[in-house]
């Protein structure tokens, strides 16, 4: 596939991955982010994938010889994100695939063009909401876009989308959460009011929602991996964490990120300790790439902030089964699909 074309059906049959379901030996393997495990006949789709620590997962498979699907809302910055992964790996292959997780409508639609793609390796859940700027402002399906995008958006492309993994032996799906769960633990209530409209955008209020909106996320891809597992799935549900990635400390990328007009807001909070969104890649891209990873395993940077992507543990509290369905159910209530 051109690297500037949308993802098109083949005529192939779905053909067995080049990764198996499950091995045991993720956690002691050597990894090196820099010289990634060969990616060639895989496909991935990245939400998020045309800016931030997104497009840095989308740069860093693609150089491994990944086809990445760059799932984005906006056509301009998508096209400027392949063109970025094109001047850093010239023979990278890119497509891009319209995708708006503030609508449900989208995310449909996307999971419908991702059906036409011959394989689906892994499915990398990046894109999230995390500064709002204006009070009261809503999802196209009136939910507080923090919740709607970071996990309603995403759970309900998960739900579209596992048919299409099923094609492909040993797919998996990463998710994408943050380090502040486990120093926040924040309790999960009633699902519909946690995703209604914040009547401030402080950034206290808003940083909560965000928090929350992991922890979700946690809970629900506990029980997805329960889920799978139990209905006899070849796909595997992982989660991942970032760290702390700063933009001044990234590499410029025309067109993509500019370091020196990035992140002036928490620069004096995280600066001295966060590494470059390019480094907040690696884990979510050891998930989706390492032939030896489980269903259920959570991966972060060896310190917590920085540092190689390794085994880690989420907060036992998300794991909980009870807890696990009622997020299930509260999901699929309000965004109108369910787990197959």
């Amino acid at each position: 596939m051109p690297a500037s074309t949308t993802p098109r059906a083949t005529a192939a049959a779905p053909s067995r991955g080049p990764f198996p379901r499950r091995a045991s030996t993720a956690a002691a393997t050597a990894w090196d982010p820099h010289h990634l495990p060969d990616q060639t006949g895989r496909t991935v789709v990245v939400t998020g994938g045309s800016a931030g620590i997104g497009y840095f997962i989308a740069e860093q498979l693609a150089g491994a010889g990944a086809h990445v699907v760059l799932a984005a809302r906006d056509a301009d910055r998508a096209a400027a994100a392949q063109a970025a992964i094109t001047t850093q790996h010239p023979a990278a292959v890119t497509s891009v695939l319209p995708l708006d997780l503030a609508s449900l409508d989208s995310v449909r639609r996307a999971a419908d063009a991702l059906g036409d793609l011959d394989r689906v390796d892994a499915l990398v859940l990046n894109a999230a909401v995390m500064v709002l700027r204006t009070a009261g402002a809503v999802t196209a399906d009136g939910f507080d876009p923090v919740m709607g995008t970071g996990h309603l958006g995403n759970a309900a492309l998960v739900a579209h989308a596992l048919p299409v993994l099923a094609r492909t032996p040993g797919a998996r799906v990463v998710g994408t959460t943050s380090g502040l769960v486990r120093r926040f633990h924040p309790a999960i209530g009633d699902l519909a009011a946690a995703s209604r409209p914040l009547p401030s955008a402080r950034p206290l209020t808003v940083g909560r929602r965000y928090v929350l909106s992991k922890a979700v996320h946690e809970a629900f891809f506990a029980e997805l991996d329960r889920h799978l597992r139990a209905t006899g799935s070849s796909t595997l549900a992982l989660l991942s964490h970032p760290g702390v990635a700063i933009g001044s400390r990234s590499p410029l990328r025309p067109g993509v990120l500019d370091p020196r007009r990035t992140d002036r807001g928490v620069e004096p909070l995280w600066g001295l300790v966060g590494a470059g969104k390019d480094a907040g890649a690696w884990s979510a891209v050891r998930a989706a790439a390492d032939p030896h990873v489980e269903s259920g395993q959570y991966w972060g940077p060896a310190g917590r902030v920085t540092g190689l992507p390794v085994l880690g543990a989420g907060d036992p509290r998300y794991r909980e089964p009870a807890l696990g369905r009622r997020v299930r159910e509260e999901t699929e209530e309000l965004v109108g699909v369910r787990l197959p």
